[in-house]
């Protein structure tokens, strides 16, 4: 397996040495009800050896995978220190793969490429200027440390590793590409240039982009701010969650992309600007997620959407008459093949308060991307196979 596992490809969806972390600073929160996994190939004949009662823990079994679950409250591992009584008696390389390679163990397959991405559970932190080399979030130490777990195995990967959606115009190998240039574009715009002039110098219509991004933010009740301000560690921030958070965006157009991070930027200034502490890579991620519905939906532009059944969708129960009609308009139109913001734009009074808004447009997003007619995805097995 280890050949097979040198031949898979690896895209990190983080630029090089921006992240860092510290266990003696944390509460083990990755230890707390998450459970793990681990290789009859690696690991766990050893485990099972020293532990023979953690069988009866196992779940599932995949393969050589062997997964088990734990309690809510904490690993059977995690003693009082919060540490690993795994890595604390036997070393680091007995500890499940998935355990070891955290907070990098979020696998995404796009065509034959497996992306790596950070898991924001980990109060992970930015490096500005980055350093490879002298920090855990690496690339070459990140790659070292993933092919050596097992986790590359085609049965983990068949059974665990979601295929990314990607856009009918692109196959993996240009999405890989075109994510890898991104990628670097942020890591050298950190501490140098805002994020919406990365954005923008990654659009192949600016002028565009400044358009649709100007209407979305009129949408939600915002009031116009200049697009490109003077640079923050905010912007820096951004540069470094971008790369992970296209993964989830991959079924759009590459322009609709950049219009959805950059939609994100106004929505999560105006939310961070509520705390009295400066935001974190998990918070930012975090608040970017439960966003993505409202953000993957104005992005969208005048793009109209096919709908299954050509039906209307029926509007959420909002609770309040004028959100509902609203609502009601919105899908109407969508339905008939008005582009989204045009939709939006006729449906949302100029009254509408900002919660209001923000929530329809949270939900319409929901409610409209379960009803689409086709969500285009490859799930493809297109990785690299053991030679036979």
């Amino acid at each position: 397996m280890k050949k097979h596992s040198e031949e898979i490809p690896l895209y990190m969806a983080f630029p090089d040495g921006a992240f860092d972390y510290v266990c003696a600073e944390c509460t083990a929160l990755c230890c707390r009800g998450q459970g793990f996994a681990g290789s009859l190939r690696r690991e766990m004949p050893a485990l099972l050896s020293i532990y023979p009662k953690l069988g009866s823990a196992a779940v599932a079994r995949q393969g050589s995978l062997l997964v088990f679950g734990t309690p809510a409250g904490r690993c059977f591992f995690l003693d009082e220190d919060n540490m690993c009584r795994i890595e604390k008696d036997h070393g680091k390389a007995l500890k499940p793969g998935a355990c070891s390679l955290f907070p990098f163990n979020k696998f995404t397959r796009i065509g034959k490429v497996v992306a790596v991405a950070p898991h924001f559970i980990c109060p992970i932190r930015l490096l500005v200027p980055a350093r490879p080399g002298s920090v855990q979030g690496t690339h070459a130490d990140v790659e070292i440390a993933v092919r050596e777990s097992a986790l590359l195995d085609s049965e983990y990967i068949d059974a665990y590793m979601p295929a990314a959606g990607l856009h009918p115009s692109q196959d993996g190998a240009a999405v890989v590409a075109r994510e890898v240039s991104f990628r670097d574009s942020c890591s050298r715009s950190l501490a140098r240039r805002s994020f919406y002039e990365t954005l923008a110098g990654e659009s192949s219509d600016p002028k565009a982009l400044d358009s649709v991004i100007e209407r979305a933010a009129r949408i939600m009740g915002f009031e116009a701010k200049p697009l490109v301000q003077e640079r923050d560690s905010f912007d820096d921030m951004l540069l470094a969650l971008a790369p992970s958070q296209r993964i989830s965006l991959l079924h759009m157009s590459s322009e609709s992309i950049l219009r959805a991070l950059a939609i994100g930027e106004i929505v999560l200034r105006q939310m961070t600007a509520l705390s009295s502490l400066p935001i974190t890579p998990q918070g930012a991620n975090g608040m970017l997620t439960s966003l993505s519905p409202a953000l993957r939906l104005l992005a969208r532009g005048d793009e109209p959407i096919a709908l299954a059944g050509h039906a209307t969708p029926k509007s959420p129960p909002f609770g309040d008459p004028d959100m509902a009609f609203a609502a009601f308009t919105a899908l109407r139109k969508i339905s008939n093949g008005t582009g989204v913001l045009d939709s939006l734009e006729k449906a949302i009074k100029t009254d509408m308060s900002i919660p209001d808004r923000s929530a329809l447009i949270v939900q319409l997003g929901s409610q409209l991307e379960r009803a689409r007619l086709k969500v285009p995805k490859r799930h493809s097995k297109e990785y690299a196979k053991p030679a036979a």
